[in-house]
């Protein structure tokens, strides 16, 4: 009941708006989707991929919590901060972006530097005496994103930590082929700090299975069967999914909910245009928290269960399958959870929270360029990348089905303990927003990490 009043709060003034104009155009790119595009190309050059979804986080929660501090009206995301009610909330989510953005990738603040430039430069100058929207816009911004990288600074998300491998008995993890101790996945992303509650273990996460568990026995034979190089029973329609879900969880999602968001209605009405705009900071922020918790939990669940991925069990199971191998690499870190299993869950759960699960939209994937698929539900893109990571040989459908719960309860924690409506705020009836119209930014994340995640 709390996310269904969540969504009817977002909404309520959206769709008045609408029915009281008439027919309303279709949505273009906001500063909310235009920096989240340029957050997504920037967090590219991380070198452990699982971490960008730390990066987008803390962009998303800092832009948040920006332009939520003029004229605020929910609670924070991560940090509190405050501007005059006439600020400008333009200039402080695009400024707060790129100061988060600057101090992860310094290597990037010309490219920033420019984006931040045409952003600002929609914005009206500030006049020579008298209140200073964009200034006071511009300070609450670098002060979110202050806040936000201090309250970051020490989380262990750069800790580097050794994996020692168990032994090599049944049910435990095995190096897998290019896998060895160097290169395994971030063993040490489990002790991150939450975004959530502090607690690493605040949502419970059940153990691995037990081998002769007959619901595990079932997912093996599937498995074995579905997700071989050489299957005779996958059809041509799962392979293209398993191969189309091989992108990670954070750019695909990030780039569906961009998609959605364009399908809304523009609000010609300056009052509603500014809350859907702050209603789209909100959404980002939830989805982005959601995901980079779930990691967090994901790889704590891996590296403390280290089960064994099929390749290695299929072999060990079954003599005949002994060369077996799956549609594609597997990646270097332990089966249970599985990190597309429970991260999409959490990026969709965030998004079925804001527009419920009905849509329309065309899906595309860095993966297999040049294919398209079509969905009316939000749970059919999470039960298509259930059935990827079968099809693929990476993932149990035991182990998916678990994964799921604990996405899902995340990014609902979230959407109901995080940045909550306050019912009223301050409103000095001067919004001096309403004045970007968008800016030329691509996409640049090439897929080059998409194996790694799962």
């Amino acid at each position: 009941m709390k996310r269904t009043l969540m969504k009817q709060h977002w909404m309520k003034t959206f769709l008045l708006t609408a029915a009281l104009l008439g027919t309303p155009s279709v949505a273009k790119a906001d500063l909310v989707t235009d920096w989240n595009t340029i957050a997504i190309s920037t967090v590219a050059g991380d070198s452990v991929p699982i971490r960008q979804s730390r990066d987008m986080a803390m962009v998303h929660a800092a832009m948040f919590d920006a332009m939520n501090g003029i004229r605020a009206e929910y609670t924070p995301a991560m940090v509190s901060v405050h501007g005059k009610g006439y600020a400008s909330r333009e200039a402080a989510g695009a400024q707060a972006a790129h100061d988060v953005l600057v101090a992860l990738f310094p290597a990037e603040q010309a490219a920033l530097d420019a984006n931040l430039a045409a952003t600002l430069l929609q914005i009206p100058a500030d006049p020579a005496h008298g209140k200073q929207p964009t200034a006071e816009g511009i300070a609450v911004g670098q002060a979110a994103a202050a806040a936000v990288l201090a309250l970051r600074a020490h989380d262990h998300a750069f800790d580097v930590v050794p994996f020692a491998a168990p032994p090599a008995t049944p049910g435990n993890y095995q190096f897998t082929p290019g896998c060895t101790a160097a290169n395994m996945s971030v063993p040490g992303f489990g002790n991150v700090t939450p975004f959530t509650l502090p607690d690493p273990d605040a949502f419970p996460l059940p153990d691995r299975p037990v081998l002769d568990d007959p619901e595990w026995q079932a997912s093996l034979i599937e498995t074995r069967d579905y997700g071989s190089a050489t299957s005779t029973v996958r059809t041509a329609n799962q392979t293209e999914i398993a191969l189309f879900y091989i992108e990670g969880s954070v750019t695909g999602v990030n780039r569906l909910a961009r998609t959605l968001i364009a399908q809304e209605p523009v609000q010609p009405k300056r009052h509603a245009a500014a809350e859907q705009l702050l209603a789209h900071a909100r959404l980002f922020a939830a989805l982005t928290i959601a995901q980079a918790d779930t990691y967090i939990r994901t790889w704590r669940s891996k590296y403390r269960n280290v089960f064994w991925r099929p390749y290695t069990a299929i072999r060990a199971t079954f003599p005949v399958f002994s060369t077996w191998t799956p549609l594609r690499q597997t990646p270097c870190h332990p089966e249970f959870f599985a990190g597309h299993g429970t991260v999409t869950p959490a990026g969709i759960t965030a998004l079925q929270n804001y527009f419920g699960d009905a849509v329309n939209v065309d899906v595309t994937s860095t993966s297999l360029a040049g294919v398209t698929r079509h969905y009316n539900s939000l749970e059919q893109i999470i039960q298509a990348v259930n059935g990827a990571r079968i099809w693929a040989g990476f993932h149990y459908r035991s182990t998916l089905v678990r994964s799921n719960v604990l996405g899902r309860t995340v990014a609902n924690w979230v959407n109901d303990n995080l940045m909550q409506p306050r019912g009223h705020y301050d409103d000095e009836g001067e919004d001096n927003d309403g004045h970007y119209q968008g800016q030329s930014v691509n996409d640049d994340n090439d897929g080059s990490n998409n194996n790694s995640e799962d």
